[in-house]
């Protein structure tokens, strides 16, 4: 029996110093291994996800001050719309020129005028400053107008409706009064806006009339004077009466000269040629031979003193005169529908919801900004303990 095991002992060879206890070191290594991973990943947890998660919470939770909300709504809208504009709004399709004034005053609500008018007006810049405003939401107190620009944008938000044409506009402060009057405030000055801008177009549209119409007059009285003055230098109201008294005249001047030559006739074959009586009557009927002939010559003839001649002169007058009548007419008519379609045109800003007073604050949004957080942070840590994982079995 002793022979026997002392053969298999030589047939298995030398016995390893220690090989009993090598798979107890294993199992060991094994579990140090596991422990180490358990242990890493618990860390990298405390690290990526419970600090930062931990310190967000309350920082929102306790630190964070309250932003209220005050929203309001408006739309522009016109007196009368032009006859020639076509309603396309069933097919979907915005008025270009009511989007085009939408964008404009949109612009002009978020400009650094508009903030400039609210500070002054309202003193956003010590309200956003102050020392109860938690740190990280605080406005710098030195901070530029162009910084405290882009602060406040933050803040105030402007939204254009393409569909329904509406105007929404909304502020966030530190206090529920101080948004509702920053609100009423934009509103206020958003309606002077338009209200410039329509003096504007008013204006525009209306110089040009009030210029000709400016003309239109003062050419219009130049030419009255200048029938006035015609009419004083030779001393007639119109042509048409003196050219039927001239007429009147040469009419009863040939009467009495056909009754002087009648009366000639008669005394030739009683008298003597050379009587004295015949002579006179002679040179009763030359001169009014005479005088019928200037006063045919006053009515027509070459010179320019004639009465044709001041009758032409005189219809140029008043011809020229009806013209500029009828132009400064004409202007007026043309004046009068410029104002009649510049008021079609004026431009309101109709206000639909009135700036409204927050009853609590919705800002920040803590449920949202938490779960969000939450999310980020668990996938930064599932990724962090892929590469880790990754490194570790490379090495």
């Amino acid at each position: 029996m002793n022979v026997t095991l002392k053969s298999e002992r030589r047939l298995s060879g030398p016995a390893i110093p220690g090989a009993e206890f090598q798979p107890l070191k294993q199992r060991s290594a094994k579990k140090k291994s596991r422990l180490f991973r358990l242990t890493a990943n618990r860390v990298l947890f405390l690290i990526v996800f419970v600090i930062p998660f931990a310190l967000l919470s309350a920082y929102e939770l306790l630190y964070a001050s309250d932003r209220y909300e005050s929203v309001a709504s408006a739309i522009i809208t016109q007196e009368q719309t032009s006859s020639g504009t076509v309603d396309l709004s069933f097919l979907g399709m915005t008025n270009s020129g009511s989007s085009r004034d939408a964008y404009v005053l949109t612009e002009f609500m978020q400009s650094l005028d508009m903030l400039k008018y609210l500070d002054a007006r309202l003193h956003l810049r010590q309200h956003f400053s102050s020392s109860k405003v938690d740190y990280f939401s605080r406005l710098s107190p030195d901070a530029s107008m162009e910084d405290f620009h882009d602060y406040f944008l933050n803040y105030a938000t402007v939204t254009y409706d393409d569909t329904q044409q509406i105007l929404r506009y909304s502020v966030q402060t530190f206090d529920k009064k101080l948004s509702q009057q920053v609100v009423q405030a934009i509103v206020e000055r958003s309606q002077e806006f338009i209200d410039r801008m329509n003096d504007k177009v008013t204006h525009e549209q209306m110089a040009f009339f009030d210029a000709e119409i400016a003309k239109s007059e003062k050419r219009l009285a130049e030419e009255k004077n200048r029938l006035l003055e015609f009419q004083n230098k030779n001393n007639m109201l119109s042509t048409d009466s003196t050219s039927a008294t001239i007429l009147a005249t040469i009419g009863t001047l040939e009467q009495q000269l056909a009754q002087k030559q009648s009366d000639l006739n008669a005394r030739l074959s009683v008298l003597d040629a050379n009587a004295p009586q015949l002579t006179t009557m002679q040179l009763d009927i030359t001169a009014l031979k005479n005088q019928i002939k200037r006063e045919r010559d006053r009515l027509a003839s070459n010179s320019s003193g004639s009465l044709s001649d001041l009758s032409a002169k005189l219809a140029e007058i008043k011809m020229s005169l009806e013209f500029l009548t009828n132009l400064y007419k004409a202007n007026l008519t043309a004046l009068e529908q410029a104002r009649i379609e510049a008021a079609r045109r004026l431009k309101y800003l109709v206000v639909v919801a009135s700036p409204t007073v927050a009853d609590a604050s919705l800002y920040p949004n803590r449920p949202y900004i938490l779960g969000s957080a939450a999310i980020i942070l668990l996938v930064i840590y599932f990724v962090s303990t892929l590469m880790v994982a990754l490194i570790r079995e490379q090495a």
